[in-house]
């Protein structure tokens, strides 16, 4: 279950929203100015966070490990981790039990990422100085936003995982990719680009679905996941719940409303819930989709397993299970 920590209104078991820098007026549109959400599994399950907002970090997180793979991709303005800089839409995977950093943050760009755990109890961050751990101690204690997470000790054991379908390597904890360059990405029938990416526990952990849509790619049907999930538009747009992309007016499990969304908009979808047909728009669309159980895909449409480009994508998460079991 999808569960924010600010206050939504579901329509049909999702919201939709836009990762707008919440510094700037905001429209009153009924629509997300970003998100902090955690899915899946209630004790373990991933937590998301994606916004643009003033510096919320200091201006250099120093060097730390996390007791969970982690995924982060930069919003807007580029973001620095160690010696790399991420434009807009390219990401970092980094390996659980793996220090790396630091993090510079400016008052100029703020806080523009989006941030996931794939387990929620490892957000707290291991530090090499012990005086700068007690503060960090100190300010996660009064994170009302944790409450009832409890974190993972530094000595635990964390049977996590991390597998691409593009051939990237760890080197030696983590590996970039993205939006930007789509040349290494599997070519799925209808032109469109796929890369899946697995991380967090080996069997029950979160898949990354990456895209690039072009314009006129096969409408996708719409679909029930038993697992939640998060779409976000990195560029172009996509229609979700459009009557004339799969011919109805009316989507499963009620009316789609239809919405249309552009760069850094987003939905959330509940488990178990109908995701409305969708199409990508004039220029095509990158997207970003976050599951929190890659057990749960494929998903299935109303005549049964899923068609097209959503069964493409299940073969290469059964690749990505396949290898990850056989590494275990």
């Amino acid at each position: 279950m999808i569960t924010l920590l600010e206050s939504a209104t579901w329509h049909s078991g999702h919201v939709d929203g836009v990762i707008r820098d919440i510094r700037r007026p905001v429209p009153d549109d009924g629509l997300l100015s970003g998100a902090i959400l955690r899915m899946g599994d209630p004790g373990a399950g991933p937590v998301v966070a994606m916004s643009i907002e003033g510096r919320i970090f200091p201006r250099k997180a120093p060097v730390h490990l996390h007791k969970s793979d982690s995924f982060r991709m930069a919003l807007g303005e580029p973001i620095r981790v160690g010696g790399a800089s991420y434009a807009h839409g390219e990401f970092r995977l980094q390996r659980a039990d793996a220090f790396y950093g630091p993090e510079y943050w400016s008052d100029e760009v703020g806080t523009n990422q989006l941030l996931l755990m794939a387990d929620r109890r490892g957000l707290k961050p291991y530090l090499t100085d012990s005086q700068l751990q007690r503060l960090a101690d100190t300010a996660l204690a009064d994170d009302v936003s944790l409450e009832g997470v409890a974190m993972l000790p530094r000595d635990a054991d964390v049977p996590h995982a991390i597998a691409n379908s593009f051939g990237a390597a760890l080197r030696p904890s983590h590996f970039d990719a993205g939006f930007t360059d789509t040349t290494g990405w599997s070519v799925l029938s209808d032109g469109s680009r796929l890369a899946a990416i697995a991380l967090g526990h080996r069997e029950s952990g979160v898949l990354l679905l990456c895209w690039d849509r072009p314009p006129g790619a096969a409408a996708l049907p719409a679909f029930r996941l038993g697992a939640d999930l998060v779409r976000l538009v990195v560029e172009g747009s996509c229609r979700i719940g459009d009557p004339e992309a799969d011919g109805s007016a009316e989507g499963f499990g009620g009316r789609t409303g239809g919405v249309e969304l552009g760069r850094l908009g987003f939905r959330l979808q509940q488990e178990g819930t109908w995701h409305g047909a969708s199409r990508s728009g004039p220029t095509g669309s990158k997207e970003l989709w976050i599951v929190a159980d890659r057990r749960a895909w494929p998903p299935v449409g109303a005549a049964g397993p899923a068609e097209g480009p959503l069964a493409e994508a299940g073969a290469e998460v059964s690749a990505l299970a396949s290898r990850l079991a056989a590494a275990a």
